[in-house]
């Protein structure tokens, strides 16, 4: 494989076991990678410049905020953003070099990722197909910075794009408790950004979203097939959409 003219944009906090396959995983076709670091209080950072990353330490800004802060300082105009539980896989190395030897690029790019729960690729319910814009051009986009939960690209419907056919691998969670920590945490985000905006909540609309979630992911989507953890999952986004109505009926503290 051969160094591309893409730079990598990684935000962290305290994921000293998850950093280090990040950034090994995109060695082989990157030698400009940008972590920018919110606080961490474990050997994340450390990790990051063995490996040869540059590491930016910014307080916590906002998903948005700190990824396009990674942005302008990469040295390429090509940036792949990806979480510091991602990696490349050996597929679309070689298709990224595939990619950055053709004549033309595209914009921007989706990638499809196969999430892992506690070690189980999942292949079924709202986990796969999971499509996300992550390699793009800096000069024409960047991070919306008005979403605290989910951020996007500010690309129009003119925006040149294509998909990328192999997968980036993102591994989600090692354990139940830590996912549904993560559940907990979205469903206060959510409710803190809807609830100025007259967004309305309740118990019934939480149970009754989130049993249509629950079948729509578990029987709909296949969700079965994956075994327990499909079962775990459905349940964990049962208890998320349920929360996130919940709280947003309730004055926060």
């Amino acid at each position: 494989m051969k160094i591309l003219p893409i730079s990598v944009v990684i935000i962290s906090k305290n994921e000293e076991a998850n950093i280090g396959r990040a950034i090994a995983s995109v060695l082989p076709v990157c030698d400009d990678i940008i972590v920018v670091d919110s606080g961490s209080t474990d050997a994340t950072v450390n990790i990051a410049k063995h490996l040869g990353a540059q590491v930016i330490l910014q307080d916590w800004q906002g998903y948005s905020k700190q990824k396009n802060l990674g942005n302008s300082l990469a040295k390429h105009n090509y940036v792949f953003s990806i979480d510091a539980d991602e990696a490349f896989s050996p597929e679309l190395c070689e298709e990224l070099c595939v990619l950055f030897g053709s004549a033309q690029l595209k914009s921007m790019y989706r990638v499809n990722l196969i999430n892992h729960y506690c070690g189980k690729p999942i292949k079924h319910g709202a986990w796969y197909p999971d499509w996300h814009f992550r390699l793009f051009d800096k000069t024409k986009l960047q991070w919306q910075e008005n979403d605290d939960v989910h951020e996007g690209l500010n690309y129009t419907s003119s925006t040149d794009r294509a998909n990328l056919k192999e997968h980036l691998h993102h591994f989600t969670t090692q354990t139940d408790a830590y996912y549904l920590a993560k559940m907990e945490n979205y469903a206060q985000l959510y409710a803190s950004k809807m609830r100025p905006k007259n967004k309305k909540g309740g118990k019934l609309k939480a149970f009754s979203s989130a049993t249509f979630r629950f079948f729509k992911e578990y029987i709909l989507q296949f969700g079965f097939l994956d075994g327990l953890a499909g079962l775990k999952i459905a349940k964990a986004h049962f208890i998320y959409t349920y929360k996130k109505y919940l709280y947003l009926s309730l004055q926060p503290k």
